[in-house]
């Protein structure tokens, strides 16, 4: 072998050597990359929260990559919209009695406070079980007292004044990172003998809408019946009255007739008085040719009958 190829050949081992003393270290580096992870990555609607040691560091990761401290343990706080539903829950009212109650809650984690929550409470979870439900028993309680009677949880004004207050509340619990957005009641078992009293009240109403409605139909039917014989009388009055002008007008007829009659008589009589030649003329146009027989009187006398002397004496 000649020198020019041993040459080449050590110069070829001495790569060989070099790279494998660069290759190591970067084996290593890339180990300890994957080993200690110093970077990490923010899914959206999450928020980051860094601690070194049990340390929590205040200020939050946002949504992203992020190049941190490997040493630093990061906890992916979820601060999208949360629900919260208790079941059964109890409420007393005023009278003694218990009612129980399905509530749910709207919530969310506040981002800017979400280092503070972890601090305070370890992790989100803990925020429910530590803060929100039992504060949200304690008002659902709190808003029952306000309640007279068992049976006015059943009025929507009610409902809607309890969700208010409980609302109201939950407000206060800002401070610890939690943000409420809405309180929802959703069911109200009363207990059985309220229930049973709230049907017979029901069936009661029902029964007096149906009396009222059938009093009201009755009285439209008497006021149509009335409006009916209104009409009728004023139609009989009217016909009356028609036929009232009507005799009227036949007497005012009959009774112009007969003045007039009578006017002609007076007349008639006023010219016979002064006339009495009329009346003979008269007597004469009426004379059949026929003389009485006899005429009866304290001076009567006797008549002959000149139509018998006639046929007697041809």
């Amino acid at each position: 072998m000649s020198q020019k190829t041993i040459d080449i050949n050590n110069a070829n081992l001495q790569k060989i050597s070099w790279l494998g003393k660069l290759i190591f270290p970067l084996f290593v580096i890339i180990a300890l990359l994957f080993i200690f992870s110093p970077f990490t990555t923010i899914p959206a609607g999450h928020v980051g929260v860094a601690s070194l040691f049990g340390k929590v560091d205040t200020n939050e990761l946002p949504e992203g990559f992020h190049i941190i401290n490997p040493l630093k343990k990061i906890q992916k706080i979820d601060c999208r919209n949360k629900e919260l539903t208790l079941v059964d829950v109890g409420v007393p009212s005023q009278d003694q009695l218990t009612t129980e109650v399905d509530v749910t809650v709207k919530w969310r984690v506040d981002r800017n406070q979400a280092a503070e929550a972890v601090q305070d409470t370890g992790d989100v979870a803990a925020l429910e079980t530590v803060h929100l439900t039992p504060k949200l028993r304690s008002l659902i309680r709190e808003a029952g007292k306000g309640i007279k009677n068992a049976e006015d949880f059943y009025q929507d004004e009610i409902q809607v004044s309890m969700q208010s207050r409980i609302l109201e509340g939950l407000v206060n619990l800002s401070d610890k990172g939690i943000l409420v957005e809405e309180v929802l009641l959703r069911r109200f078992d009363l207990p059985r003998m309220i229930v049973q009293g709230v049907e017979d009240k029901k069936r009661q109403k029902q029964l007096a809408e149906r009396q009222i409605e059938e009093l009201k139909r009755y009285t439209t039917e008497q006021e149509g019946k009335q409006v009916a014989a209104k009409a009728e009388k004023l139609a009989a009055i009217e016909e009356a009255e028609k036929r009232r002008e009507l005799a009227d007008a036949k007497a005012y007829e009959i009774t112009a007739q007969a003045k007039a009659q009578a006017e002609a008589i007076n007349i008639e009589g006023e010219a016979l008085r002064k006339n009495p030649e009329i009346l003979k003329l008269r007597a004469i146009e009426k004379w059949n040719g026929s003389v009485p027989r006899a005429m009866l009187g304290d001076n009567a006398i006797p008549l002959i009958n000149l139509d018998d002397i006639s046929k007697k004496n041809p």
